[in-house]
């Protein structure tokens, strides 16, 4: 029994003072169709869930959103060679999966529930007012 108690505090000691500093890369693609023209490749940088810099596809290059972000954009910037292949993982990441994506995603909808009703304002120069709300629907844009 004590050694059990023993290895359950040491695992909890070492889940509570695991703290430290996150550096990490997220890459996503954003599109609207499977054309390649409406297709954004973008590679963001993060430290301890703060957005440093980034390259967009778009703009072909790196912008950074803190100092040190700023700094490292520029020294990005200058290698033509990592923009090129940056600048490529649009068409050899985004488009040769999104056509997977497209077809899973993109193309479901989901019918919206729409409810109507006709209230009397707490304050205001009207009887009443109508009152239109929809709920669950994909794609969320109306």
């Amino acid at each position: 029994m004590a050694s059990s108690f023993l290895c359950f505090t040491l695992l909890f000691i070492t889940i509570y003072t695991a703290d430290g500093f996150l550096s990490y890369y997220v890459d996503r693609c954003q599109f609207n169709s499977t054309e390649l023209n409406n297709i954004e490749f973008i590679r963001s940088a993060y430290y301890n869930k703060l957005e440093i810099f980034r390259f967009s596809s778009s703009l072909g290059k790196f912008v950074g959103y803190t100092e040190y972000g700023v700094k490292q954009a520029d020294y990005f910037n200058k290698d033509t060679a990592y923009l090129n292949t940056l600048k490529a993982s649009k068409e050899t990441y985004c488009q040769h999966n999104i056509g997977n994506w497209y077809k899973n995603i993109l193309s479901k909808s989901v019918p919206p529930t729409v409810r109507l009703y006709s209230t009397t304002p707490v304050s205001g120069h009207h009887p009443a007012m109508l009152v239109c709300r929809v709920y669950d629907f994909y794609p969320k844009q109306i």
